[in-house]
């Protein structure tokens, strides 16, 4: 970026921050209510959310967005960029420019988001996108590995893009990205991706890169899976060729047959053949020392279940009868196991130690994340079952928890947990490297749409 450029739009940012208008692009009466939840209210806080984040983590310096900020939305020192925070930082701009055309400092923040990652995290060499971006380091990307789910991010932030910015050039790149995942990550064999690119050049010995926490380079894993069928299917809406839609067909019938577990929830990791990796013969020690790798995540399920939902929509044009069965069986499992009482919050992580057990709690941290995930997913299982009323119920004492526990009366924007459960996080970063405003702001926007539909 050149000085005149940096200057123009430093005197943009400022410019705006001082002339924000209240405008969400949804103008619903006061008395409007959805599903017994005030959407002015949904209104207000999607606009504040929004406002916390832009034009405030614009990096005019180095480019792309600024990660960390303090509690008190400071920016701290540290300010080490990650993939998947920019990709993400990118879809919620172009999808909030998109929703909210009179604003323009989101289109400008999409276009700036877009440029740092074409142009900065690109490998012009052996292609994808770099997993790291070090300001300070004259190294400033990390040649180490590459990442199918940051790349999976930065194809869905750059798909969401092509939404707003018409440039076939947009489209070359939504092109480009999906082809490296197709070319280095894809199993032609057994199908899925695997998680991990090594260079060959790559001097990091292989267990720096298992305690990357990404687990062993031959597995293939959930997270990784979810995010990838998610990007698909935002690439196939701007993109409709044929092998994105035999990809997103394939990453559907493998979340939804091969990575659900008959009991409605989702195994984490599994061989390159889909073999799950499963402790549950293993003594309670080695379980919970491997927890990262074998457990029930409450928020996981519940998001998949969406995530299913859009992708046979995608596909199809109407969700198909097997995808919504599990989908809803995903969701009706982790209303049964995994909420507090009355819905209080989502809790984090649990384990069935035996198969004639219940499951037990081994987390009950209410990470922000999973409390977005699951009330949007409740507004969408109450439109889809309008006659179970635990649906909407869920839905409104979800709404209580965030807005009583996440929600920052003071300064704005969501604490990492809830503070009924980590009282402490209310002096925690408003935002890092895993926590931009992805979950939460897609969440508020999802359930304004449904309540415009009603």
């Amino acid at each position: 970026m050149t000085p005149m450029k940096k200057t123009m739009l430093s005197k943009i940012i400022i410019g705006t921050l001082f002339t924000v208008v209240i405008m969400t692009g949804f103008k619903s009466p006061e008395s409007k209510t959805y599903l017994d939840v005030s959407v002015s209210e949904i209104e207000k806080e999607l606009h504040n959310l929004l406002h916390n984040f832009y034009p405030r983590i614009l990096d005019t310096i180095n480019g792309g967005y600024w990660t960390n900020f303090e509690n008190d939305w400071t920016r701290s020192s540290n300010q080490d960029k990650m993939l998947v925070t920019q990709s993400r930082g990118l879809w919620t701009a172009a999808r909030a420019g998109e929703i909210i055309p009179d604003e323009p400092i989101y289109r400008l923040a999409a276009d700036h988001g877009y440029q740092f990652l074409i142009h900065q995290l690109w490998d012009t060499v052996n292609g994808g996108f770099y997993q790291n971006y070090y300001t300070k380091s004259p190294q400033k990307t990390d040649l180490s590995f590459k990442l199918s789910y940051g790349n999976a991010f930065a194809l869905y932030g750059l798909s969401q893009y092509a939404q707003i910015n018409k440039d076939p050039e947009v489209l070359k790149w939504v092109k480009k990205s999906f082809d490296w995942l197709e070319d280095n990550m894809h199993d032609p064999i057994y199908g899925g991706y695997f998680n991990i690119a090594i260079p060959r050049n790559s001097n990091t010995p292989m267990n720096n890169i298992r305690r990357a926490g990404w687990g062993d380079p031959s597995w293939k894993d959930q997270n990784t899976s979810i995010h990838l069928m998610e990007a698909f299917t935002a690439a196939y809406k701007v993109l409709p060729e044929e092998i994105i839609k035999k990809r997103l067909a394939e990453m559907l019938e493998l979340v939804r047959d091969s990575m659900t577990h008959e009991d409605g929830y989702l195994n984490l990791y599994f061989s390159e053949k889909w073999q799950p990796i499963i402790n549950r013969d293993s003594s309670r020690a080695f379980i919970i020392k491997n927890l990262q790798y074998d457990h029930i995540s409450f928020g996981h399920n519940i998001e998949t279940a969406y995530l299913l939902i859009d992708a046979s929509q995608a596909l199809y044009g109407t969700v198909d009868s097997i995808t919504l069965r599990i989908a809803k069986k995903l969701f009706d499992h982790t209303l049964i196991n995994g909420f507090d009482k009355n819905f209080y919050g989502l809790l984090d992580k649990g384990y069935q130690f035996s198969s004639d057990q219940k499951i037990e709690i081994i987390d009950s941290t209410k990470v922000w994340w999973a409390q977005a995930e699951a009330w949007h997913a409740c507004a969408l299982f109450a439109d889809l079952y309008p006659q179970n009323s635990t649906y909407k119920n869920a839905f409104k004492n979800m709404w209580k928890y965030i807005t009583s526990e996440v929600i920052d009366p003071t300064h704005g924007g969501w604490y990492n947990s809830g503070l009924d459960m980590s009282p402490r996080t209310i002096r925690e970063s408003k935002a890092h490297a895993w926590k931009g405003c992805y979950h939460d702001g897609r969440a508020l926007i999802q359930v304004l749409e449904y309540a415009q539909k009603k």
